[in-house]
């Protein structure tokens, strides 16, 4: 059988580290240093480094670094200095047997000579732990070249045992790509530079050891290990970039080295510090550019700012939900970025969308003191509010019981919830009336994963529709924030926080309705037509379309008033979608100008 093209020797030249030292002593490990032991374990050994300040009474992480093909475990260690950058781990540097790791390929020599790597890595964890308490759920690995192809084979037939792995400068066999069935998610990161010449970042073309490419290779594994579809492209610096996935719970990140070659350290990327940053971060997604998590008392809140530089009051949209009850940030992928040209711009989303946190407690009535906590943290105290559909709710709380802590100039209701007796009729029926007779049952029904295929039915639909309304009205949308918030309401956190506003919204609208009409500041009104696209699908139900049409006009009625009293403007959208904000941002735009200029605000 072929080796790969000259890949062994191309390595080992590459490669001008110091080997290991050996020895004869049968009663104790030998030492390399104070702190490093070379262990013999069944006619193998490893390298085993503890942390500075060890102590047998503590518990430790466990990572094991593999060496490239033709290396040592002291090689390894010299690489990548894993146990001189961090106290928390135990840092083991197991030896092949032969030249190189049974990669997966069932294509080198170590397949040949039936090397079982696999079953010596466990038997390397299993040994330390006999002699040293390793914290559960915290073992690692990491592999340069050849140990990193090896290592991919650990994330794709070891998941159980792993809960991160790294990969520097190998890209993914196309055997181990199609055989690779990971037990259970777990979290992958990858280093590449994109003109490694030993194993190529845009893949090879080989009769026994072809490769797919270093991003095929991410995405893959993303899939394999539950990931949501659409990556996060982000340039680092010049020379770095980032494509990164994640399922809620772990992540698969690719690092591209631009012009990089095949080696572990990249001029302005310490590999094997970011390695331990990404260990140490495997649970957090990673956030959109201009995105945070806020802290406060009640969770974490996801906050994307924009035009931070821009004077006089921050303006907060408010997002609520659209006929699938879906609300979140995405919903302003075109307003704020339209917005943030002039104004300072906070979109902030409500615990259990988007980024936040999750909690059983949710409504839109508590967002309002959320939203405190949240703009305290901001430092912001002026405020213009921009609430869209149900967010009215938490926007006339957040008047009513904040303005004297904050200076509220005024609110802009898009499509607002109408607290009148019919209109709350229909949106206190169904789904919301079913909503809350089932909650109890539904929570842990969503929590099995039993509506993930129809969420994603419908979020398939959305973006369709999406992409209709903002062709036809040449709308500039940031598409990769769109992508990146709409596709976290798949998961089951988001789900079950779907389920529980639908059923608080029936208390919600009973709160809000007992609430007066708001006259101390300008509240301006659009108010498009969406329920005339509802009237029409009804026509052959005439009960139905009288209710819709009663509903129509007394919403139009009510948001007039409400516009006069305030000295607002009233603002009837014709031939309209419900998203206003993605099918007419500059009709957002000019309302919030009018406000402002009002106000006499900067």
């Amino acid at each position: 059988m072929k080796q790969p093209i000259n890949t062994i020797a191309a390595i080992i030249l590459l490669l001008t580290l110091a080997g290991c030292q050996s020895s004869d002593s049968k009663n104790e490990p030998p030492k390399v240093d104070d702190s490093t032991q070379q262990i013999q374990l069944g006619g193998r050994s490893y390298l085993l480094s503890l942390p500075q300040n060890y102590h047998s009474s503590n518990s430790y992480k466990l990572l094991l670094a593999f060496h490239p093909s033709g290396g040592t475990s002291q090689e390894m260690r010299s690489l990548s200095q894993f146990d001189k950058l961090s106290s928390d781990y135990i840092v083991a540097y197991p030896k092949s047997e032969q030249v190189e790791w049974n990669e997966g390929c069932d294509c080198n020599i170590a397949h040949r000579l039936g090397a079982d790597d696999l079953g010596f890595t466990q038997n390397v964890i299993n040994d330390i732990r006999q002699r040293h308490s390793i914290t559960e759920g915290e073992i690692y690995a990491a592999g340069f070249s050849q140990g990193g192809l090896f290592v991919q084979n650990l994330a794709c037939n070891l998941s159980d045992t792993f809960k991160a792995v790294a990969v520097v400068a190998a890209p993914m066999s196309i055997q181990l790509a199609s055989s690779c069935a990971p037990q259970q998610p777990v979290s992958i990161m990858m280093v590449h530079g994109t003109a490694d010449p030993v194993l190529p970042y845009n893949g090879l073309v080989h009769s026994n050891f072809g490769l797919i490419s270093s991003p095929d290779a991410i995405a893959l594994l993303a899939e394999k290990n539950s990931g949501l579809p659409y990556a996060l492209q982000k340039t680092l610096s010049a020379n770095v970039s980032l494509s990164s996935y994640h399922n809620g719970k772990q992540k698969f990140q690719l690092f591209s080295m631009k012009d990089g070659g095949h080696n572990w350290q990249y001029a302005g990327f310490d590999s094997s510090r970011e390695i331990l940053k990404f260990f140490a971060s495997t649970g957090q997604p990673e956030l959109p550019e201009h995105s945070q998590l806020v802290s406060t008392e009640r969770g974490q809140f996801h906050v994307r700012a924009m035009g931070l530089n821009n004077p006089g009051p921050a303006v907060v949209l408010l997002a609520g939900p659209n006929y699938n009850y879906h609300s979140d940030s995405a919903w302003f992928a075109a307003l704020q970025p339209l917005l943030a040209q002039q104004y300072r711009v906070y979109s902030i989303d409500r615990l259990g969308n988007a980024y936040s946190s999750t909690s059983d407690d949710l409504s839109y009535r508590r967002f309002a003191d959320d939203l405190a906590l949240v703009l305290q943290q901001l430092q912001e105290t002026q405020v213009t509010l921009v609430a869209f559909a149900s967010s009215s709710i938490s926007a006339r709380w957040f008047y009513q019981q904040y303005q004297q802590q904050f200076t509220i100039n005024a609110m802009l209701y898009i499509d607002p919830d109408i607290p009148l007796a019919h209109s709350l009729s229909l949106y206190q029926g169904y789904p919301a009336d079913w909503y809350l007779a089932n909650l109890p049952a539904l929570i842990p029904h969503l929590g099995a994963g039993n509506w993930t295929a129809r969420t994603q039915d419908k979020l398939n639909i959305e973006y369709q529709e999406v992409q209709q309304l903002v062709g036809q009205n040449n709308v500039q949308l940031d598409w990769s924030y769109f992508e990146q918030i709409m596709q976290l309401r798949l998961l089951i956190p988001q789900q079950q926080t779907r389920a529980r506003e639908i059923a608080a919204y029936t208390a919600d609208l009973d709160s809000y309705a007992s609430l007066p009409m708001v006259s101390g500041i300008p509240v301006s009104v659009i108010d498009s037509d969406f329920e005339q696209q509802q009237i029409e699908q009804a026509a052959n139900e005439p009960e139905l379309v009288a209710a819709l049409q009663q509903w129509q006009q007394e919403g139009s009625a009510w948001s007039a008033e409400q516009a006069s009293l305030s000295n607002g403007q009233y603002i009837a959208l014709p031939n309209s979608d419900h998203l206003v904000p993605l099918q007419q941002p500059h009709s957002v735009k000019q309302a919030l100008d009018w406000l402002f200029n009002q106000a006499q605000l900067p």
